[in-house]
């Protein structure tokens, strides 16, 4: 994991945000327009709302539920200029991070940028 330093803060829209297992489905919502392959889905049994990377989700049938492929939250970091995060993963300009405190969650790659080392 290489470390990236905060440029821009980042205030997550998503206080309470939507978690799946693999396996459970959800209704595959909306594209988001601004970050393509984001779909608004919500999970069929908790109802929870929010933005799913395509990649892991099954194609949408008829009905348009999904399956999710894998264990996902879409959980948002809140962070100010001057952090130290440290990229795990990188999908469709969101970054999955993990602070130096040890909290993990999702932020705009435009908010981050690589420390030269």
């Amino acid at each position: 994991m290489n470390p990236y330093k905060v440029i821009h803060s980042h205030q997550s829209n998503y206080p309470d945000p939507i978690v799946l297992t693999r396996g459970e489905i959800v209704h595959y919502g909306e594209e988001d327009t601004q970050f393509p392959n984001w779909i608004f889905c919500e999970a069929v049994q908790s109802k929870k709302r929010g933005w799913v990377p395509k990649q892991i989700l099954s194609s949408p049938n008829e009905e348009l539920l999904a399956s999710v492929q894998e264990d996902y939250s879409a959980h948002e970091l809140n962070v100010i200029p001057g952090m130290i995060v440290k990229k795990e993963l990188e999908l469709n300009e969101w970054s999955l991070v993990l602070t130096a405190e040890g909290e993990k969650g999702w932020v705009p790659n435009k908010v981050i940028t690589p420390i030269e080392t």
